[in-house]
């Protein structure tokens, strides 16, 4: 795992200087070693965390002829299967390192090559004999990548923050990405904060001439839920562990110490399920709690560990963790409201202590239906809405007497599932002279919902999810808090492969109504139902919440702090927002929105200080 960075000058600006003061932000990314190449008016740059081929895989790397150059960041798990059919085709290969392979992969098949790929990745190849340079992210948007371009220059790398060192930055500020972010707690692809950065999208390329040209973004691969294939339960079941334990070996590839996160939750419970029956030593795993036990799953990691007797670490969050506040958003580089980033932050730190990569379970839920959104969504179906011919005549029902069946899977009861602030609190928080900024949708919302029209209603929501908050809220959380300290984290429940296979999986088999309690995740829950009793598997999901109603409450020992900084006479986001709406906001029940307040007023702090 690594960090990237790229530069290319329109003007005199040296690119090989500037290119490098970016790579160095971001050295908690590749403590392990760095590197720059200079080409015409573009330079690229790496910062190494050796993983794989520790002796050899120094970057940027080239191919034979010195044609191509890459900077990468990630890991393919099926490096080893393209670099046989390589061979096959005559390619001679210098190092044991993925980065060297799809430097091949790209000289033989161009941009077909990602559709060879399974794993994360976020790299550049410098084309001598294009004159361009060809930008990709993963099929999930596991490792971020950003695109930086003026009239002067243009760059890229794997942080916000390293644009920064740029000189003469252009800091305009993005008032639609911050609505969305108001919105939905984090600000979608390919919107960022600034004007002039945009996030590539996930399961994207672009393309950026030496000229400064910067190509539209390219769509090279999307999951489809259409196709469901004809399986019992018990067959489901087989096929389900079969994928995932192949999938979790394929992730356990490395030359350094390695453990998992383990929540003890379904998802990282069935991850080192399946670690500890492929290896032959006690797996590490690595939980965080808080001493407000409505809001801990110690108890049940360490039941979890107990099982599959593993090497078993734990840390408890207290309120002071909020003294992290600045060093997150110094990494994050932008606002970002998830305050699971804090308890994130601190397993990452306790993993670092003892291993160099871990395997968590992130994705579960959205692979396989297990939020309760989902449920709290399919509750808006009428209740002979199941499967089979029932659920064909609902549909046509709908279609033909729209006023007696109405549709409820829409974009608009969706985003009142899921949204953090709706459109009535965010309008009386601007100022009225930037109420603009707010627009129908947040970006790409209706696009990516338009190609759910003939989803389930389970179906939809996990594609919205995979399309928005899997890759903007939760991998950007691990991403960044991981990278700071130069932990690699892998996700084996989100993979090209398992993610293809859940797919096919019928409605029914992963979300129902059982004796009336709606329940997702069902075919993940009955893999464990041997190892766990039912108040361990059918528990409420708590997700990894902060007890911030009890930290920011009308008692809480963050109350005061809370007021000072979002009320008082300094406050930054006074420039944007009207001060009674924020103290409405901040004494209602809503801490959850507090805690995005109060990452902005920390951000715009930063960012006027630093202006």
């Amino acid at each position: 795992m690594c960090g990237i960075a790229g530069y290319i000058s329109l003007t005199k600006q040296l690119p090989e200087q500037c290119v490098k003061a970016m790579a160095d932000v971001i050295t908690h990314r590749g403590p392990d070693g760095s590197g720059v190449k200079q080409l015409e008016n573009i330079a690229i740059a790496h910062r190494r965390l050796s993983i794989i081929d520790i002796a050899a895989g120094a970057q940027p790397m080239s191919n034979v002829d010195q044609s191509l150059w890459i900077t990468y960041n990630g890991e393919l798990y099926n490096y080893l299967e393209i670099k046989s059919e390589l061979e096959k085709k005559g390619v001679l290969f210098k190092t044991k390192s993925d980065t060297e392979v799809i430097i091949y992969a790209y000289q033989t098949w161009g941009a077909e090559c990602l559709q060879k790929f399974r794993g994360m990745f976020a790299f550049a190849i410098a084309d001598l004999s294009k004159k361009e340079i060809f930008l990709a992210r993963d099929h999930f948007g596991i490792k971020p990548l950003y695109v930086y371009k003026t009239k002067n220059e243009v760059a890229f790398g794997s942080e916000l923050q390293q644009f920064r060192v740029i000189p003469e930055f252009n800091k305009a500020i993005n008032t639609t990405a911050l609505d969305n972010y108001l919105w939905l707690q984090y600000i979608p692809a390919p919107l960022t904060i600034f004007k002039h950065v945009e996030k590539l999208k996930p399961a994207h390329y672009l393309t950026i001439s030496f000229n400064g040209e910067v190509s539209d973004q390219i769509n090279y691969w999307d999951i489809n839920f259409s196709t469901k294939n004809i399986k019992t339960k018990s067959e489901w079941l087989e096929a389900t562990s079969t994928e995932i334990k192949n999938s979790v070996r394929s992730h356990l590839v490395s030359d350094v110490p390695f453990g998992a996160f383990l929540s003890g939750g379904i998802d990282s419970t069935l991850v080192v399920k399946y670690m500890s029956e492929t290896l032959t030593q006690p797996v590490k795993t690595f939980s965080i709690g808080f001493d407000e036990k409505e809001y801990s799953e110690l108890a049940y990691s360490e039941k979890a560990a107990k099982v599959y007797g593993t090497e078993h670490y734990t840390h408890t969050v207290t309120p002071d963790a909020l003294a992290l506040l600045p060093k997150l958003v110094k990494h994050y580089g932008e606002p970002f409201g998830d305050s699971s980033a804090i308890p994130t932050y601190y397993v990452c730190e306790l993993a670092r202590k003892h291993v160099t990569m871990v395997l968590s379970g992130d994705g579960g839920d959205e692979g396989f239906a297990g939020y309760s959104t989902y449920l709290q969504w399919a509750q808006g179906m009428p209740a002979n809405y199941r499967t089979g011919l029932k659920k064909w005549l609902y549909l046509k029902m709908e279609a033909l007497l729209p006023d007696k069946y109405p549709r409820q899977d829409t974009l608009q009861n969706w985003l009142k599932i899921i949204q953090s602030l709706d459109s009535n609190w965010r309008s009386m928080l601007w100022h009225n002279d930037l109420k603009s900024s707010m627009n129908d949708f947040p970006q790409d919302f209706e696009h990516n919902f338009k190609n759910t029209k003939n989803y389930s209603y389970s179906n939809k929501a996990q594609y919205m999810d995979m399309k928005t908050y899997m890759p903007f809220d939760i991998l950007t959380k691990v991403d960044v808090a991981s990278m700071m300290h130069s932990l690699e984290v892998r996700t084996p429940l989100i993979d090209r492969n398992v993610w293809e296979f859940a797919a096919t999986i019928p409605e029914e088999f992963l979300i129902g109504n059982k004796s009336g309690k709606w329940e997702g995740k069902l075919l993940l829950k009955e893999l464990l139902a041997k190892d766990f009793p039912q108040d361990f598997i059918s528990r409420k999901k708590q997700g990894f919440a902060v007890p911030l109603s009890k930290w920011f409450g009308q008692q809480g020992q963050l109350r005061d702090l809370l007021n000072d900084r979002l009320l008082g006479n300094s406050t930054q986001i006074a420039s944007y927002f009207n001060k009674q709406a924020v103290s409405e906001l901040i004494n209602s029940t809503n801490t959850e929105a507090a805690w995005l307040l109060l990452f902005l007023e920390e951000w715009l702090q930063q960012f006027n200080h630093n202006a």
